[in-house]
C-alpha cells in the first residue's frame, strides 16, 4: 500500500501524462471495485429497519385479507366484508380483467410475497445485516415497480372499473409511504450510486418526503371526489 502511494505520488509530480493516466485509471479502478465490496448501510440503520419491518407487515396483511375475501368470492360467491356501498366495491374490483393482470393470477398473492420480502428485509436490518449495493438496486426496482403498478390500478380502480377498494386503498397508503421515503433514504446512503450530488440530494430530500406524500395523497383524495361526487352523501 505505501510504495503504492509513493508510485502514485512521483507519476503526478513528474507530469507524465502518460503515466498519470495510468495512475488515475489503477485508482478509479480500485475505486470501483471497492464500491462492489461495500456493505450497505455502512452503519447500522435501526429506524429504516423497524419501518421497513412494519411497513412490510402492514402491506402483507392487507393483501392476505385481499387473498382471503377473493377466495371466498370465487369459491361460494360470499360477498367481500368491503363492499359497503354503491362505490366501495372490491368485490367488483376483484372481478375485472386488472385484478388478474399477470399470468391469471390474482394481484393481492403478489403482494404477499412482495411485502413479505420487504418485512424480511427490515428484521434483518434490525438484527444488524447489510447488504451489498446490487441488492439495494434491486430492492429499490422492485419497490418502483409496485409503486408504479398499484398507482396504475389507482387510475383503472377510478376512472375505468368505476368501483373503489377500501383494502386496495390500504395498501396504496401504504406503499406511497414506503417508496417516498425509502427512495430519499437509499440515494442518502449511497446505495444507489456513490456521487456526492446524489447523497446530497437525498439527504437534502428526506426531512421533506411529507411533501410528496401529501401530493400523492391529495392527488389519489381529488380523483375520488371529481369521480365519486355523491361518495359521502350516501
Amino acid at each position: 500500500m505505501v510504495i503504492r502511494e509513493i508510485l502514485w505520488w512521483r507519476f503526478v509530480v513528474s507530469g507524465d501524462c502518460a503515466e498519470t493516466s495510468i495512475a488515475y485509471r489503477h485508482l478509479i479502478l480500485t475505486g470501483c471495485c471497492h464500491n462492489q465490496l461495500v456493505n450497505y448501510p455502512t452503519r447500522r440503520a435501526t429506524g429504516m429497519g423497524l419501518f421497513l419491518m412494519l411497513s412490510g407487515l402492514g402491506g402483507w396483511l392487507t393483501a392476505l385479507i385481499l387473498a382471503r375475501e377473493g377466495y371466498q368470492l370465487a369459491l361460494t360467491g360470499e360477498k367481500p366484508s368491503c363492499d359497503i356501498n354503491p362505490f366501495f366495491s372490491c368485490g367488483n374490483v376483484m372481478q375485472s380483467w386488472q385484478a388478474t393482470l399477470f399470468f391469471d393470477t390474482p394481484n393481492q398473492l403478489y403482494g404477499i410475497g412482495g411485502y413479505a420480502v420487504v418485512a424480511v428485509i427490515g428484521a434483518a436490518m434490525l438484527t444488524g445485516s447489510t447488504f451489498k449495493r446490487g441488492f439495494w438496486v434491486l430492492t429499490t426496482v422492485g419497490l418502483f415497480a409496485a409503486y408504479s403498478w398499484l398507482m396504475w390500478m389507482f387510475y383503472q380502480a377510478v376512472f375505468v372499473i368505476g368501483f373503489l377498494c377500501l383494502y386496495c386503498m390500504v395498501v396504496w397508503a401504504i406503499h406511497m409511504i414506503l417508496w417516498w421515503v425509502f427512495l430519499p433514504w437509499a440515494m442518502k446512503q449511497g446505495m444507489l450510486g456513490s456521487s456526492p450530488r446524489l447523497k446530497k440530494l437525498g439527504a437534502q430530500w428526506l426531512p421533506y418526503s411529507w411533501i410528496l406524500i401529501v401530493i400523492n395523497y391529495a392527488v389519489i383524495g381529488l380523483s375520488i371526489l371529481i369521480q365519486f361526487p355523491l361518495l359521502f352523501s350516501v
